[in-house]
């Protein structure tokens, strides 16, 4: 598994992209064995102004598999460094989880 987490200072705080590319190998095990679902901390995270349909409900989980379907990879905007700090390691140790959990 590729995983990429990179911070950016954005106008409205700190935005965090996360980024996951899985080997056919790995994309064939989590489709046999069940997908699993990735905490998405909120703590800190404010609105995104740039998102194309805002959502009314913030994201707090996601699927693995959706996650590395995404060809930009999941964004999220905080207020501040520590935010976003911890909303990758969080990130970051929930897909090592995922992962040896297949």
């Amino acid at each position: 598994m590729e995983i990429d987490i990179a911070k950016e200072l954005v106008p409205d705080g700190v935005a965090v992209r996360v980024l996951v590319r899985l080997s056919g190998r790995e994309a064939n095990r989590l489709f046999l064995s069940g997908d699993t679902l990735v905490e998405l901390p909120l703590d800190g995270a404010v609105d995104d102004p740039g998102a194309s349909c805002p959502s009314p409900i913030p994201r707090s989980t996601i699927f693995l598999s959706e996650l590395a379907g995404l060809a930009d990879g999941f964004t999220r905007v905080f207020a501040d460094d520590a935010s976003a700090d911890r909303f990758a390691t969080v990130v970051h140790a929930g897909l090592h989880a995922a992962m040896e959990a297949q």
